[in-house]
């Protein structure tokens, strides 16, 4: 049975490689040319993916742990005097309900989709296709300076609205594959983006 963490990588490549597929389909029709499939961008562009998932499993695993998005609290019982004494809170049908820390998640938000999260994930696209297209480190360093501005911000987009939705609303364990999905769109950017450098 594969891990959490083997099911999100494989979604993951599943939907880069279908927005792969898009992206190229895309720059055909843009170009006025016929379809002609790109093997060699295709697996480039998967292999970022599989190399990439798995740390962005953990962070966000990481991410959870320091900043749970839900915080049990408990229903009331009535009798106030009453909860906490011998587990009668049990007995009297006291249940925990989750309740979702705004502070955390805005936290969390802020770390990934803002800051931390966005700078790592650029740079670490840049580099990675600029090591599977064996570009001189020269290119790469100036793919670096040249374009991960421009793509954190096109991510300002979209990604600041995935994010909120993905730790309010997704558990930990499938929030990868949701915030792969809507990657779908992204990743369809990003490979006309890989395209040119």
């Amino acid at each position: 049975m594969p891990s959490p963490m083997m099911k999100a990588t494989l979604a993951a490549a599943g939907l880069s490689s279908a927005s792969n597929i898009l992206a190229q389909f895309l720059e055909a029709y843009r170009d006025s040319r016929p379809f002609v499939f790109d093997l060699a961008k295709f697996l480039q562009f998967v292999a970022v993916t599989f190399i990439t998932a798995p740390p962005n499993y953990m962070w966000q695993q990481l991410l959870e742990r320091s900043f749970p998005a839900y915080e049990l609290r408990k229903a009331p019982t009535g009798d106030v005097e009453k909860q906490n004494v011998g587990g009668e809170d049990a007995a009297n049908g006291a249940e925990q309900k989750p309740k979702l820390n705004l502070r955390n998640t805005f936290t969390k938000w802020f770390i990934d989709c803002i800051t931390l999260g966005a700078i790592f994930n650029t740079v670490a696209f840049f580099v990675l296709m600029g090591i599977l297209k064996a570009q001189p480190l020269a290119q790469i360093q100036q793919n670096i300076r040249n374009e991960t501005i421009p793509v954190i911000v096109a991510g300002y987009k979209i990604w600041p609205f995935a994010s909120i939705i993905s730790f309010s609303c997704v558990p930990v364990e499938k929030r990868i594959v949701f915030l792969n999905f809507v990657g779908l769109l992204w990743g369809i950017y990003m490979s006309l983006v890989a395209s040119r450098v």
